[in-house]
């Protein structure tokens, strides 16, 4: 009986004695990782790939950086060079030349496009398709920026790029900015009237937990337990959005208002419009004019396309989906009218095309160099016009396939 005891408290230290050593190894593995990496004592305020976290705009790219990104369907690094103004391309010239007709292009990932080399863009492409024999000097400027909305684009156009004198703003309005605008917004200052000010990111403003004092806790003395904490809130974020996939506040949400038989999201629509009457506002008083381009989401223009393992199930669309209303295009295009806006509906172009699914990654919800070379026709065509009649063009897109149902107009936003 006593050697049988004596047997068991030997064991119970021998893996007391081993737990103690895996826990010591653990500190001392997080403690080398961190001192890399800073993502257990600093991961709040550490950027890691080609944003960083921005007071005035909420996030920007990395300026005078080189980046390289992997194209999803061929596996080839494309090389992204950032200037030192934070945008894609080489560095613009400022002041502007007097000779030099600038078009500057706002957006999310759509307009970057970092898995697509610099010349496939469609802002490249529209550069060149502008150039004209009478010597006009034409700059397109990308200004994409990844998770963008027009709320922020505005931002950035006043904080940021307004030394750049434009003569022409572009916008992409791609159909997720709806959900981007609803997760932005509750760090936005407005002013009176719902003008925005600034968006500053909440990692940069870390409150002082209540109460606290001078006293060290045990997490600034050890790394496990704050590694340990910011593991289970990962987990319980993830677990309370999975319990509402079909929330806009989740990523498997983002795109529900697409459907044929949508929620009411109206509110959200409005909201992620308005900005476009305030950047049309700010580019008037530049002297530029401002055009609204409406892109169209892959599953919006065929089943087929961006039906890589895991793309659609990760947008919350079926794998088969084809999404025929034209109820988000009506919406976009009831609001450019209402606020004398111009705008390149480019949806009807895309879904005309032969092999519409060619026109985005198979394993990214993004344009293909079709896709760009495609929307930069588009948007020359357009822009071409508009510089020969002298005044906005029609906002109405090309004939739309039978397939795609006609909706009646709905009610524009109000700003």
């Amino acid at each position: 009986m006593i050697r049988s005891c004596v047997s068991w408290c030997r064991n119970l230290l021998y893996a007391v004695i081993v737990l103690a050593l895996v826990l010591c190894l653990t500190e001392i593995g997080l403690r080398v990782y961190d001192s890399a990496t800073g993502q257990v004592t600093r991961r709040e305020l550490y950027d890691r790939g080609m944003v960083c976290k921005s007071w005035s705009v909420h996030h920007a790219l990395k300026p005078s950086r080189t980046f390289s990104v992997k194209d999803p369907d061929s596996d080839e690094r494309v090389r992204v060079v950032i200037n030192a103004l934070g945008l894609r391309g080489p560095e613009p010239v400022v002041p502007k030349p007097p000779d030099v007709y600038r078009v500057l292009c706002l957006g999310d990932e759509i307009t970057l496009a970092p898995q697509t080399p610099e010349s496939e863009t469609f802002c490249a492409r529209l550069q060149a398709e502008l150039a004209a024999p009478d010597g006009r000097r034409v700059e397109v400027i990308n200004a994409g920026i990844p998770d963008y909305c027009p709320l922020l684009s505005y931002l950035q156009l006043k904080h940021q790029l307004l030394s750049l004198a434009p003569d022409l703003v572009i916008v992409n309005f791609e159909m997720g900015d709806v959900a981007d605008d609803y997760r932005i917004r509750r760090q936005v200052v407005m002013a009176a009237g719902g003008v925005p000010l600034s968006c500053t990111h909440p990692s940069l403003e870390i409150a002082r937990p209540a109460g606290a004092t001078d006293k060290k806790s045990a997490d600034d003395v050890l790394l496990l337990p704050l590694w340990c904490r910011h593991k289970l809130t990962s987990l319980f974020a993830k677990q309370t959005l999975g319990d509402q996939p079909r929330s806009i506040d989740a990523p498997q949400g983002r795109y529900r208002w697409l459907e044929d038989q949508p929620p009411d999201w109206s509110l959200h629509v409005e909201h992620a419009l308005a900005p476009l009457a305030h950047l049309g506002d700010l580019a008037g008083s530049l002297g530029a004019r401002v055009v609204v381009v409406c892109s169209p989401a892959p599953w919006q223009v065929s089943a087929d396309a961006s039906r890589g393992e895991g793309v659609r199930e990760q947008a919350g669309v079926e794998e088969n989906a084809l999404y025929r209303s034209r109820r988000p295009f009506e919406a976009i295009g009831d609001f450019c009218r209402k606020y004398d806006l111009a705008l390149c509906d480019v949806s009807g172009a895309f879904q005309q095309s032969d092999r519409p699914e060619r026109l985005f990654l198979k394993n990214a919800a993004v344009l293909s160099p079709a896709g760009h070379a495609l929307y930069s026709q588009q948007l020359a065509r357009f822009l071409e016009r508009d510089w020969r009649a002298g005044a906005t063009p029609s906002t109405d897109p090309d004939d739309i396939p039978s397939e795609f149902t006609e909706v009646p107009e709905t009610r524009p936003p109000s700003r």
